[in-house]
């Protein structure tokens, strides 16, 4: 049986997965050998928290918290519109209250995903989506 360590990020990939955007974007995910193409792509991250056992009880869940993080990233000399654009539907995929199950295993979306300012690298411009989620389990 899987842990919830390693099932709350395999139903954070899957969402991401069912993103339908016009045109399709490729995505990086943790691990996986990627590519980085000329055009636009998206890079996943998923970075768990410290978790909180906010009940007394030894048997009692656990709130597991944590992050993902997804960056548009587009070629720099193109503006920022579209990379915007793609932003806000992830963070209309992801919106403030979404639930994800894979078995037992409830992630909620607790608050609306933010999106940072760009960053500019040599021939890029990124753009960070954050996805604050958490999930109570054994």
């Amino acid at each position: 049986m899987p842990t919830v360590e390693s099932t709350i990020p395999s139903i954070l990939f899957a969402r991401v997965a069912e993103l339908a955007l016009t045109p399709a974007l490729p995505v990086s995910y943790p691990d996986i050998p990627f590519t980085a193409p000329a055009s636009a792509y998206l890079e996943v991250r998923h970075l768990p928290n410290s978790n909180v056992n906010p009940f007394v009880g030894n048997a009692d869940d656990t709130q597991y918290r944590g992050l993902l993080q997804i960056t548009v990233v587009y070629p720099s000399g193109k503006g920022i519109v579209a990379l915007l654009e793609v932003a806000g539907k992830l963070v209309d995929h992801f919106k403030k209250g979404t639930v994800l199950r894979s078995g037992a295993t409830t992630v909620r979306v607790y608050e609306k995903p933010s999106v940072a300012p760009s960053s500019q690298d040599t021939d890029r411009v990124r753009v960070p989506v954050t996805i604050k989620y958490n999930c109570f389990a054994p």
